[in-house]
């Protein structure tokens, strides 16, 4: 067999990392979509009254964030200097609708309680895997998260409903 040439190999492995990577973006955009859709079905829940339980804490809480991108104040600067006294009102419109409300659903489990592996395992089959094998890849997975210090279970997490 031929000897690869260094060229060869590192096209082999950008192969095999676009492959990798294209996959794990998939799962993870999929991931975020499930995300999203369990937290609206969560905020529903929550709206008709629904027992929440002692093991966790979840709560939908409106924050205030400022909508202002550092580009548009740069543009609102040049038009200001260009057209002074409509600068001044697009300031003034500015600055009344600069706040923006937004809900969020914010929960975490509560630290004397652990997820299950059936947790993990049905999570895994919704993003497409066969229950054997989320079985059997859920350890790795979580092995990975604590080397790489993703926070745990007990921490508090917000996601955007709203």
């Amino acid at each position: 067999m031929p000897e690869r040439t260094d060229i060869e190999k590192k096209v082999r492995r950008l192969i095999a990392a676009d492959r990798t990577y294209r996959l794990l973006n998939n799962l993870g955009q999929k991931g975020v979509r499930n995300l999203n859709k369990r937290a609206s079905e969560i905020d529903n829940l929550i709206k008709e009254k629904e027992k929440i339980g002692k093991r966790i804490l979840v709560a939908v809480k409106q924050e205030s964030e400022s909508k202002y991108a550092r580009s548009i104040r740069d543009a609102v600067d040049i038009f200001k200097k260009r057209h002074s006294k409509l600068g001044s009102e697009l300031e003034k419109l500015i600055s009344e609708t600069r706040e923006a409300r937004s809900i969020f659903l914010t929960y975490s489990l509560k630290p004397d309680f652990n997820l299950s592996e059936s947790d993990y395992v049905e999570v895994m089959k919704d993003l497409g895997f066969e229950e054997r094998e989320a079985a059997s890849m859920y350890p790795h997975i979580l092995s990975i998260a604590d080397r790489l210090k993703k926070p745990d279970e007990y921490v508090e997490r917000k996601i955007l409903i709203g």
